[in-house]
């Protein structure tokens, strides 16, 4: 055999040993390194996870897992309890941690000028004058009381029981405000069988809303959540 030949051969032997031995220590050292290291636990994402997504939700699509401590996001968290009542404001992707400035409360996540509806409960709008809607002073976060009039009932007649403690999630008013022919839009939040009540009622009677409980300053920055604390009755 040539000469040549022999050292290429040689030459090519040579090189497939030094990759082994490189790659067998570059492999040993990650193993020490690794093995100097303190492993934590965190969740990741296992499954597409859609903005939105409520945290009692994420169950099936997340898993912990240990990883060194230098590899831990900021935020990141070992258990979905440390974001309860929480939804994800944006896509997670599988391989993604779960960090915390991913979710947010919902209450958090309203638009500007109201808040949210309770759970179980539905969003109905109505237009009244500023007389049947409390001058006009109505804000979102408010608790009202609605009453539901027969326009020409006789007087003492029964009607619709009134709510209690309806929150106000909305208030759409004109521009001019003081105006005495202004109309407001109110959104409030009933349940599904308050609210088809309500709707059938409002259509042949009046609806009067009265102020229980102001919402606190700011009540579309503070985002409190309220609860219906009556039944709509049936009409006697």
């Amino acid at each position: 055999m040539p000469r040549r030949s022999i050292a290429a051969i040689a030459a090519v032997l040579l090189a497939v040993f030094g990759a082994v031995v490189i790659i067998s220590y570059v492999r040993g050292a990650d193993t020490r390194a690794q093995a100097g290291e303190q492993l934590v636990d965190v969740l990741v994402v296992d499954s597409d996870v859609a903005a939105g997504t409520s945290v009692g939700d994420l169950g099936g699509s997340v898993s912990i897992q240990r990883v060194p401590e230098r590899l831990l996001a900021p935020g990141a968290v070992a258990d979905l309890s440390e974001l309860a009542d929480q939804v994800s404001i944006a896509a997670l992707v599988p391989g993604d941690q779960v960090v915390s400035p991913r979710f947010a409360a919902p209450q958090d996540l309203a638009p500007e000028g109201t808040v949210p509806a309770p759970a179980g409960t539905v969003e109905v709008s109505v237009s009244l004058d500023a007389q049947r809607a409390v001058g006009g002073v109505l804000k979102a976060g408010d608790l009202v009381g609605v009453q539901l009039v027969q326009q020409d009932a006789p007087v003492g007649s029964a009607g619709v029981e009134p709510l209690a403690g309806v929150p106000v999630t909305r208030v759409l008013a004109p521009a001019a405000a003081d105006d005495p022919n202004a109309v407001f839009l109110i959104t409030l939040a009933l349940t599904p069988d308050q609210a088809k009540q309500f709707v059938v009622g409002s259509s042949a009677q009046g609806v009067w809303l009265s102020l229980e409980k102001a919402a606190p300053v700011s009540a579309s920055d503070s985002r409190v959540e309220t609860t219906i604390t009556a039944p709509l009755g049936d009409t006697k």
